[in-house]
């Protein structure tokens, strides 16, 4: 009941804010026009407002044997990570600092309100350490923090954040339900339930975006579930968590490595992320008659494979951890391999370019 309501509230929440956007939007309206940006038109990007009510719900109607506590953990906890997203949503003034260490307070938040933490991350020296409480919060911190910028990071066509979220959550709850978790995979399928309302008002048109307070809270969402998983599942390794968030966390790593290769600020944006790539290169080439809605929402479909990919070996083999690493070892090769296949055919296109100006 909990997880069909939560779901409803998503879509007339976010559908609301659709068909108000004429009230709101002089403020809320994310405009076409920056380096990273792919619309066309101004839409408003104050979607996580609709995910987070539809959480509360979700909150109110769940009982203390499926989850009440863990929802109630979420939502105070969240809190930071969505108004300091909000904020930047409606005045453009947060920087890409502050915003991830309010995120990481949350995460910080999280821990020291439930007791819970990052205590192991299958690496003997790094257990050991992790075994002091006050090393614990800070590392959960980080780690939440990251990954909720890196779901950030994604966001940049439609849908492609939110099902991104979608996929790693129902996975999240395969794998609780597996081990008897029926709290927690109760939990997961309230927040997926969550991020789906708002999918469906988003793609394939592209009518409400995520924005920050939406991308972080439910990055942080995602990640906080996934440090829950290994607290309460001894049998879970926590490679199985890396790969839950998998793409996103290879992505936001990845792009810092490249960033610094070429002595950029690592939170300077661009367009050399895989999914603009993807988008430029692959996509809107082939279906350049398609209107420009609908060419960003099937950059989607071709990026939810890469953020299928890795979660499949975490469902499967969420117990042994030789397996799990041989699959991020796979992946982020694999990832690699696709980013340089696409940025090469970037650079040729470019060659291309400047041969055909030079020449005129």
């Amino acid at each position: 009941m909990a997880v069909a309501a939560t779901l409803i509230a998503s879509f007339v929440l976010a559908q609301g804010l659709v068909l108000s956007a004429h009230k709101h939007g002089h403020f809320t309206n994310d405009l076409p026009g920056a380096v990273q940006k792919f619309h066309a038109a101004p839409t408003p990007r104050v979607g996580g407002i609709a995910i987070y009510i539809a959480l509360a719900l979700g909150w109110m109607i769940t009982s203390a044997s499926t989850g009440k506590s863990l929802l109630g953990t979420l939502l105070l906890a969240g809190m930071p990570a969505l108004l300091v997203g909000l904020t930047e949503d409606v005045t453009k003034r947060v920087s890409v600092r502050t915003r991830l260490l309010v995120t990481m307070g949350s995460g910080a938040l999280a821990a020291l309100w439930s007791g819970i933490g990052l205590t192991r991350v299958g690496i003997p020296l790094a257990d050991q350490l992790l075994a002091a409480w006050p090393l614990a919060v800070l590392f959960t911190a980080f780690a939440v923090g990251g990954v909720a910028n890196a779901i950030n990071i994604i966001d940049g066509f439609h849908s492609l954040a939110s099902g991104t979220l979608i996929i790693s959550s129902l996975a999240l709850a395969a794998i609780a339900s597996s081990v008897g978790d029926t709290q927690l995979a109760v939990v997961a399928l309230v927040l997926a339930a969550a991020v789906a309302g708002f999918w469906l008002v988003n793609f394939p048109w592209g009518k409400l975006f995520l924005g920050d307070g939406g991308a972080y809270f439910s990055g942080f969402a995602l990640a906080w579930l996934s440090v829950e998983l290994l607290a309460r599942n001894p049998g879970v390794s926590p490679w199985a968590s890396v790969l839950l968030c998998g793409y996103p966390t290879v992505e936001v790593l990845y792009s810092v490595y490249r960033r610094r290769r070429n002595h950029r600020s690592p939170g300077q944006p661009d367009r050399h992320h895989l999914h603009s790539l993807v988008a430029t290169q692959l996509v809107q080439p082939r279906l350049a008659a398609l209107p420009a809605n609908l060419r960003n929402a099937a950059v989607s479909l071709v990026m939810w494979i890469c953020a299928a990919v890795p979660v499949l070996p975490a469902m499967f083999f969420f117990g042994q951890p030789e397996i799990l690493v041989t699959a991020l070892a796979l992946c982020v090769v694999g990832y690699h391999l696709f980013y340089r296949s696409v940025a090469a055919t970037a650079r040729a296109d470019e060659l291309v370019e400047a041969t055909v100006d030079v020449r005129a």
